[in-house]
Order: structure tokens, then C-alpha cells, then sequence
């Protein structure tokens, strides 16, 4: 009764060796051993030393077109992101310039509302005199020429703040369709100089 008591734990560790591969761990050391001989190794160490030197001329070639692409694509870059600038300037002056147009065409709608009134106005005061029968024309105090003047001066303001709008709306057009053309040589010349100074190899 005792001695199958002492094998079982025994026999659990061998059956756990075989199940885990321990054993044949001791042929794999024995073969390992001779595997790694100084005659075997030489030719692997050859093929590794011929990968190497492989890899290296990779390298150097991918380092080679790298140096001649590099300043190539940041010089179309640069010219790019002039020619962008340049765009999106023209994008602005086209805007204002037609704000420019459009105050144009609203001034005149305000110059012709206001002959509407005008007119409005001067029925009304020529109806209120003439039912009272009083005729204040060729008066020293002429009631519609001053109406008329007022309305007069009211266009004369209306008229040069629109003309002031649309000349400065005028000027910064220029302006940006100038400062675009600048983004693009701008983006040209820092290509060039990007060139010049970095080189093709």
C-alpha cells in the first residue's frame, strides 16, 4: 500500500514531462551541441553577412533617390502654396469688388427713392398752400426750394460716402489681386532658393 503511494507522484511528473516535451529535451540539447559546431557555422554566418551587405546597398540606393526628392517635392510645395494664396487672394478681390457694385446699385435705388419723396413731399406742401391759398414761390422764403435742397444735400452725403466706399473697395482689390501675385512668385522664388541651397545629388 505504501509503495504505489510513493510512485504516484513520480509517475504525475513523468507523464508531465512527456506531455510538455521535457523529454525529449536532453536529445535537443545533445543535438543543439553538435549543431553549433565552428564548421556549420561559417556558412550561416556568410549568408547573414551577404544579407547585410544587401540591405546596406538598399539603403544607401532608397537614401540616394530620398536626397534627389526631397528638395524636388518641397520645391513644388512651396510653388503650390503660392499659386493657393494667389487663389484664394483673387477669391477676396472678386468679393470686393462685388460689394463695390452692388453699393453702386443700392446708392441708386436710395437716389430714386428719394425722388419719390421728393416729389411726395412737394405734392404735399403745394396741396396744403394751395387749398389755404397761399403761394410762398419766388418768396424770400421759398418752403419747396428748401425742401428740394434739403433732399438735395441728403443725395450729395449718400452720394460721397457710396463714391469713398467703392473707390477704398476699388484700392483693396488691387490690392489683394497684387498681393496674390506676389504669394505666387513668392512661392516660386523660395522653390529656387529651396533648390539652390539643398541641391539634387
Amino acid at each position: 500500500m505504501c509503495a504505489p503511494r510513493k510512485l504516484l507522484p513520480v509517475l504525475a511528473i513523468g507523464a508531465l514531462a512527456v506531455a510538455t516535451g521535457g523529454a525529449s529535451a536532453g536529445a535537443l540539447a545533445s543535438s543543439s551541441v553538435t549543431a553549433t559546431t565552428p564548421a556549420t557555422l561559417l556558412p550561416q554566418l556568410g549568408t547573414q553577412a551577404s544579407t547585410l551587405t544587401n540591405l546596406t546597398t538598399a539603403l544607401k540606393t532608397s537614401l540616394k533617390f530620398v536626397n534627389t526628392a526631397a528638395p524636388i517635392i518641397g520645391a513644388g510645395g512651396l510653388v503650390y502654396s503660392g499659386q493657393v494664396q494667389k487663389s484664394i487672394l483673387e477669391q477676396q478681390a472678386l468679393a470686393t469688388t462685388f460689394g463695390a457694385s452692388q453699393e453702386e446699385e443700392t446708392y441708386k435705388l436710395r437716389r430714386n427713392q428719394r425722388k419719390r419723396e421728393l416729389a411726395r413731399a412737394l405734392g404735399k406742401q403745394r396741396a396744403l398752400y394751395g387749398i389755404s391759398g397761399v403761394k410762398l414761390e419766388n418768396t424770400p422764403v421759398d418752403v419747396l426750394a428748401s425742401t428740394a435742397s434739403a433732399f438735395a444735400e441728403d443725395d450729395f452725403y449718400d452720394r460721397y460716402g457710396t463714391a469713398s466706399r467703392i473707390t477704398s473697395a476699388g484700392i483693396s482689390a488691387d490690392n489683394l489681386r497684387k498681393s496674390g501675385e506676389q504669394a505666387e512668385l513668392g512661392g516660386l522664388l523660395n522653390a529656387e532658393l529651396t533648390l539652390a541651397r539643398r541641391g539634387i545629388v
